[in-house]
């Protein structure tokens, strides 16, 4: 068990050999091409968060949803980061690659949980850097009850503070697998 905040890499090839960091892409070329196309400058929290580590995933991990339970059925209000997205991801997402004309105007998709939860993350002017939580739908964005995103913190920052353990900490044994003994390093950025 541990005390610490930790994030391990998002890859999925341990199969293929992908055993270390050096899988991970450097995003931060592509970053800069997204800002010059878009217009928008990331928030300074995540940008950092995203040059050290290109997404991955975090211990602890746990967050409590601001989605009502009516509109995304949880045993309880409690769910998990699984995972944050490498930027390849994020961009995929956000231009509506993944979930066509049902993607929220205005916002970066940066994780979900393992279930239809998209954590995403504001680039309008009003609530600019703040996290969101949308239940993912393909249907079309302001119709068939794909109109509501539920704010959840206040920015990057707040909602990685935000994440927490059982006090148990039992969630570290749902989070750890054996690789992450040499993969893990402390979440700091």
């Amino acid at each position: 068990m541990s005390s610490k905040r930790l994030i391990a890499p998002v890859t999925e090839r341990w199969n293929e050999g992908e055993r270390d960091w050096s899988f991970v892409k450097d995003p931060s070329r592509d970053i800069v091409a997204w800002e010059s196309r878009t217009g928008h400058a990331l928030p300074d929290s995540y940008r950092r968060f995203m040059l050290a580590f290109n997404g991955g995933r975090v211990y602890p991990r746990l967050f409590r949803s601001a989605v009502p339970l009516e509109r995304y059925p949880f045993v309880e209000p409690v769910t998990f980061v699984d995972p944050f997205y490498p930027w390849a991801d994020v961009e995929e997402y956000s231009r509506g690659d993944v979930y066509g004309r049902g993607t929220p105007p205005d916002m970066l998709f940066i994780g979900c949980d393992p279930g239809g939860l998209e954590i995403l993350m504001s680039l309008r002017a009003a609530d600019y850097g703040q996290i969101f939580c949308w239940v993912h739908s393909m249907n079309i964005w302001g119709t068939d009850g794909n109109d509501r995103i539920w704010n959840q913190a206040p920015s990057f920052e707040a909602f990685l503070d935000a994440l927490h353990d059982e006090p148990d900490a039992s969630d570290y044994e749902g989070w750890h697998i054996p690789i992450y003994d040499r993969l893990a390093k402390p979440l700091v950025f």
